[in-house]
């Protein structure tokens, strides 16, 4: 990805842009899954880090990383990479809301349709699915604010402005 972002200066600075404003948008979904684990919602990402490394042992440390860095940052990535090709030219908050939706719809039709899903992640309550459903909203939310942003100092800079 570095090499292809020095090959392409432009979507490398796109892809360095949605990548942190994917980690900025699971940073805040994150916080808004406190109260819904303080309610309840057993906090699934220290699993990851055990899947991750191999072991049965839970590991946040391994789970949050894979979570911001790959996951968050990932599909920040793939929203401004999408909106670069589609170009649309307004509503990008809405489109950010349905971005985040369409990912919460995967999400929860994997653990609707694999039971494995739902023991090894977890399962579908009103907590946590009000829970994910809160964050994938804040998600798309804060992606399509920042890709707002952006595609519009994109526009003034190459306008000349």
């Amino acid at each position: 990805m570095v090499a292809l972002g020095a090959w392409l200066p432009a979507y490398g600075r796109l892809a360095w842009a949605g990548w942190l404003a994917g980690l900025l948008a699971v940073g805040l979904y994150d916080l808004s899954r406190i109260p819904y684990i303080l309610y309840g919602w057993k906090d699934f990402i220290p699993n990851i880090g055990a899947w991750l490394s191999g072991t049965h042992d839970p590991d946040a440390l391994i789970g949050y990383a894979w979570r911001y860095i790959g996951n968050g940052g990932g599909m920040g990535i793939s929203f401004f990479v999408l909106l670069s090709l589609l170009k649309p030219q307004k509503r990008l908050l809405l489109t950010g809301l349905i971005y985040g939706l369409f990912v919460f719809v995967c999400l929860m039709s994997i653990l609707l349709i694999f039971d494995e899903a739902q023991r090894m992640m977890f399962r579908i309550t009103a907590v946590s699915f009000t829970g994910s459903l809160t964050g994938h909203v804040i998600y798309g939310l804060v992606l399509g604010l920042l890709a707002r942003r952006y595609f519009r100092q994109q526009a003034l800079t190459s306008s000349g402005r």
